[in-house]
């Protein structure tokens, strides 16, 4: 027992120090970018958005799967009108059950992010090594143990990844409300660390949180606000909603059908939030 604390608390200590770590060399690298929070958050969208799309054109044009996932995606595409459903849908599974599925949905990502990354991390080690080349199963090979790499990474070291990665998004994005402070770097280190401590001793509060309220919200925006035979007799063609929309614009409160929508959405993710630490109160993170 006293081995396993000692563990736990070395382990806790090193998440600390690897986390000062990345933020220092962060903070003193050239280049970094400021801004207001709307343009960090726009940057890191279309960051994360080319890396999909560059991964999906690897996955496409990959040895052996390559055929498989072009029809994939074009099946997807070809059901894109359709997408809010499925959305809605996963996202209320999410508000009810997203604790539940946390390792497995990790265990996905991390096997999708890893064998994605291999396809791409092949091209530069032909440069190192011409001959792989010549060899097209080598780049599937090294897609799949990295795809696996990643799978075991996720179900390991989760904790860590999204105590790292908590803690640098408190840095990255506090340096808009910080920029005209002295001693700025300093204050957006210790308020990452903060958030990386809060996030190793709350973790399961924050993920049934987020997948509860989140899942709720985004499923009644997608259900709600496409679906015509609700939307009209609930939110536009009632006569008592009408009266209070009209209330409601005259005090210019900018209230509307999606506001609406994501105030219901707010109540249904408290009620998943709440069945959620109903049925998980002996599980851990």
């Amino acid at each position: 027992m006293k081995l396993a604390t000692q563990n736990r608390r070395s382990a806790f200590v090193l998440i600390l120090l690897a986390v000062l770590l990345l933020f220092t060399v962060m903070g003193f690298a050239a280049g970094e970018t400021t801004g207001s929070v709307a343009e960090a958050a726009k940057n890191g969208v279309e960051t994360i958005r080319g890396y999909v799309s560059a991964g999906i054109e690897k996955l496409k044009s990959a040895n052996y799967i390559g055929d498989a996932c072009t029809a994939a995606f074009d099946a997807l595409g070809s059901i894109r009108d359709y997408w809010w459903i499925i959305i809605g849908v996963v996202a209320l599974i999410e508000c009810f059950f997203g604790y539940r599925l946390f390792r497995i949905e990790l265990a996905i990502f991390g096997f999708i992010g890893g064998f994605v990354g291999g396809l791409l991390l092949f091209p530069q080690l032909v440069k190192l090594i011409p001959a792989m080349g010549d060899a097209p199963f080598v780049e599937t090979i090294i897609a799949a143990i990295l795809g696996i790499a990643g799978l075991l990474l996720t179900q390991f070291f989760f904790k860590a990844a999204v105590v790292i990665a908590v803690g640098y998004a408190g840095y990255l994005f506090s340096d808009p409300y910080l920029a005209g402070f002295d001693n700025a770097l300093l204050y957006r280190i210790l308020i990452g660390v903060g958030l990386a401590i809060l996030t190793f001793l709350l973790l399961k509060v924050i993920i049934v949180l987020m997948t509860g309220l989140f899942g709720g919200m985004i499923a009644l925006a997608q259900l709600t606000c496409k679906i015509d035979a609700i939307q009209k007799p609930l939110l536009e063609d009632n006569d008592i909603v009408a009266q209070i929309f009209d209330v409601i614009g005259k005090l210019g409160l900018g209230i509307n059908a999606l506001t609406i929508a994501l105030i219901i959405g707010a109540v249904i993710g408290i009620l998943g939030v709440i069945f959620q630490f109903a049925n998980t109160a002996r599980r851990r993170a």
